[in-house]
């Protein structure tokens, strides 16, 4: 469960660093960045404020890989603690039985005689018997 869980977290945070750079460069792009950046510099009245991206991903590419083993080590320990929990108390188990609890009734053509189920069981034994008998 070690190697699932950790193939799984990194596939998940290479996926979010690929979304978020590409959502990144789009504002940029768009501009909404810098309207971010001039928005900020009014609401706290500061002279200049910048938003240093190298900075912004190389924290959030560290706070990910500590996510990655973070959530990998809590996916083990989850998996240790329900099988020791399923081996104590014994586990569930679901046995699938098939059963035909009707019979199954064909609907009429219009033309066709009802025949009884009885007589249709005794005339393919007794067909399949005179058969046998006269060796034809």
């Amino acid at each position: 469960m070690l190697k699932i869980g950790l193939v799984f977290y990194l596939c998940v945070w290479g996926m979010a660093i690929i979304a978020s750079q590409a959502l990144w460069r789009t504002a940029e792009t768009a501009g909404v960045i810098e309207k971010v950046e001039k928005f900020i510099e009014e609401l706290f009245a500061l002279e200049t404020f910048a938003f240093d991206s190298d900075k912004i991903f190389r924290l959030y590419i560290l706070a990910g890989l500590v996510l990655v083993i973070g959530g990998t080590a809590l996916t083990v320990v989850l998996v240790v603690l329900f099988n020791l929990i399923s081996d104590l108390m014994g586990g569930i188990r679901f046995t699938m039985i098939e059963e035909e609890t009707a019979v199954r009734r064909r609907r009429l053509r219009v033309g066709e005689n009802i025949v009884p189920s009885d007589k249709v069981g005794r005339r393919g034994r007794s067909d399949s018997g005179a058969r046998g008998r006269d060796g034809g």
